[in-house]
């Protein structure tokens, strides 16, 4: 088994000789075989446990048990105690979701702080063929029904390709002590019913069935990992990214073939579930705009044509205050401020993103916000006042770039759009003796 864990581990390039390995043990056989092979393999490791205090006595014998095995190996050990009943309660979440955001939590800030490589985790093969059933029944797709990977980030699995009967046998062979969970007899939990009877049906009515899942389970990660690489092109191909707002041209959209299917992993960084993306599809074939999806932490709008994604904003901002006219800022937007003195030959540039105004008709502190339903000004060249909602919708300026959008005040009166227009009451005229020259830098693009 020794030759077969060493060929695992190179074979998935789950780490390199002398990397630093944080190990994670329980105490049960899997981790504690585990450790006994990543220690004969001569990585340096250290061991992290958790006492996660759900079974009173045993959770402490748990822990002295590791305390000693470390000990008796010469290695270091970092243990953490856990109320989890009380975690659980307060987030709302069951005792088995408790203890793995609890540890896993642990984990990463004992990877940062100490530098640690890899974070090696005792799931075996059994373990990945009861998962694929939790998964299939909960309705998962590819990315669910595959299983658990190997190699995740810097976590690595390295005895995933051992069965726990293999397991049992390695530490009979060489007389490793290990803990029993008393709750792994038990059927109170949906992995063990998993476990105690509805794999071992299959094994009794189809024979090698554990062997052909095993199979099967590697050639949807081999699978599933060609179709990332696919899709990763795929994203390259149609996103347009602008700052922080994504774009996806809806005609190249409708092409897609399934629509729902591809959109929906086109879609899966920005956290938008199935039914949302079924939604979405269908304001692909209508003419009608402006419709707005959510998702945890994203909002996606449906333009004339584009799909445009960006994240939600936490909270409004407050105002900026300007009290230099010849400075350059770089928050909450770009913008470089110059005086320049007015001649007969002076260069007007008419770029959007540079708008002049006369000195003598500005009042300090100019203020930088963002636009507020009801606020009014001249657009250039015209004498009346607008709605500035109504300027937006003439411009087809959409809803996601409306609310990005920065005004410039003398006082309370608008005097540019960032960015789009600027203000006729305070324009540059023959009498102008000095202009403020302003330029607004846009979003790097990507």
């Amino acid at each position: 088994m020794f030759e077969a864990f060493r060929d695992y581990i190179r074979e998935n390039s789950l780490c390199r000789p002398k990397e630093r390995i944080l190990v994670a043990v329980s105490g049960g056989v899997d981790s504690v075989v585990m450790l006994h092979l990543l220690h004969r393999a001569g990585y340096p490791l250290t061991v992290a446990h958790c006492n996660f205090q759900l079974r009173g006595s045993e959770s402490d014998g748990d822990e002295n048990f590791v305390r000693k095995l470390t000990a008796e190996y010469g290695i270091s050990i970092f243990v953490k105690t856990c109320d989890t009943r009380s975690f659980a309660e307060k987030q709302k979440i069951s005792i088995e979701m408790a203890a793995r955001q609890l540890r896993y939590d642990w984990f990463a800030g004992l990877m940062e702080k100490y530098d640690f490589k890899k974070l090696a985790i005792g799931h075996n093969k059994d373990d990945d063929a009861e998962t694929f059933f939790i998964k299939l029944l909960r309705g998962s797709g590819l990315n669910g029904i595959k299983g658990i990977l190997p190699r995740r980030e810097n976590i690595i699995r390295p005895l995933l390709f051992a069965s726990r009967k293999e397991i049992l046998a390695y530490a009979e062979k060489h007389k490793l002590s290990f803990r029993e969970d008393a709750s792994n007899a038990s059927d109170d939990y949906q992995r063990n019913r998993i476990r105690h009877h509805l794999l071992p049906f299959y094994e009794k009515e189809f024979p090698g069935a554990t062997n052909a899942l095993a199979g099967t389970l590697d050639k949807l990660k081999s699978t599933e990992s060609v179709f990332r690489r696919l899709l990763q092109e795929k994203k390259k191909q149609l996103f347009k990214i602008k700052g922080n707002i994504f774009r996806l041209e809806k005609t190249a959209l409708k092409t897609l073939e399934p629509k729902v299917a591809l959109l929906y992993f086109l879609l899966e960084d920005f956290g938008f579930n199935w039914r949302t993306v079924e939604e979405i599809c269908q304001t692909l074939e209508t003419v009608q705009s402006g419709q707005l999806f959510h998702s945890e932490k994203f909002v996606l709008l449906n333009d004339r044509n584009y799909l445009i994604i960006k994240e939600k904003e936490l909270s409004a901002e407050e105002e900026f205050l300007i009290n230099n006219l010849n400075i350059s800022l770089s928050e909450p937007i770009e913008l470089d401020f110059k005086i320049l003195p007015n001649h007969p030959g002076f260069n007007f540039d008419f770029d959007k993103s540079i708008a002049c105004f006369d000195v003598d008709k500005l009042s300090l502190p100019l203020k930088l916000r963002r636009w507020h339903q009801g606020d009014r000004f001249v657009p250039f060249g015209m004498q009346g006042s607008k709605l500035l909602s109504d300027f937006f919708t003439d411009e087809k300026i959409n809803r996601f770039d409306r609310e990005n959008c920065r005004l410039l005040l003398s006082g309370e009166e608008i005097i540019w759009v960032v960015g789009h227009r600027a203000s006729n009451r305070f324009r540059v005229t023959g009498n102008t003796k000095n202009i403020l020259q302003i330029r607004v830098f846009p979003d790097d693009e990507t």
